[in-house]
């Protein structure tokens, strides 16, 4: 429970009332904080572990991709973007958003670690907190076959690691850092497979309680002024 807090419900309490955030990524689990919720309608929802339908109905919701945001230069304060990057064929791109579009964020990525035991169907990048730089490393085909016919075996490490997450609060620019040495042939790309969808009690729970930080300690926007920060050409 503490362990969520600080994941999903802390960095809200991190940023003023009036500040205006976007959340990145938002899917089925949106940050309750969040002014403005960013995400990909043309993404499956399989490369969600629930594989549930993106909420679109909290706040003000943009479809579009990260790499090509459609908001003004750092049209907003605090940008929350968790478990995006990792599925991003090119997070460079989406990091030079993040600077763009934002004055501070925060950033969650799995951990390399906790990607090697268990490793995701959608995720593209191994990826590593190198003091304050985000290091990612491209998976391979070969790899991530090899990974997921050994993971079973090592699963009960995941309970040791400490964090199984990178947490990264910045501000004004990321550090990071790309390998990727590999031929298009060798690297590893998500398989259209059919996932079952599922609505856990804690992803019910977690959207009530969403409402309920949202009625206790958010501060609503004007609709129309959260539309302005969308470029006209985007609109």
């Amino acid at each position: 429970m503490i362990y969520f807090f600080k994941r999903k419900i802390s960095p809200g309490f991190k940023v003023n009332k009036k500040d205006l955030v976007i959340d990145i990524g938002s899917g089925d689990k949106p940050f309750w904080r969040g002014d403005v919720f960013f995400d990909d309608l043309g993404q499956s929802d399989n490369q969600r572990i629930s594989a549930s339908k993106v909420i679109n109905d909290l706040g003000v919701f943009v479809n579009g991709v990260i790499e090509k945001a459609p908001f003004k230069d750092k049209a907003f304060d605090f940008s929350f973007c968790a478990h995006l990057l990792e599925h991003t064929e090119r997070p460079e791109l989406a990091i030079k958003e993040l600077e763009r579009i934002s004055k501070k964020g925060y950033i969650e990525v799995p951990n390399g670690l906790h990607e090697s035991i268990a490793p995701y169907r959608s995720h593209l990048w191994f990826i590593y907190l190198s003091g304050k730089k985000l290091v990612f490393v491209r998976k391979s085909k070969k790899m991530s076959d090899t990974l997921i016919n050994n993971g079973k075996s090592y699963r009960y490490l995941l309970y040791l690691m400490i964090d199984p997450f990178i947490r990264l609060h910045w501000k004004n620019n990321i550090e990071y850092e790309i390998i990727d040495d590999l031929k298009k042939l060798e690297k590893f790309y998500p398989k259209n497979e059919k996932h079952i969808k599922s609505f856990s009690n804690t992803q019910g729970i977690y959207l009530v309680i969403i409402k309920i930080l949202r009625k206790l300690f958010y501060q609503e926007k004007d609709h129309a002024n959260l539309m302005k920060l969308i470029r006209p050409q985007q609109k």
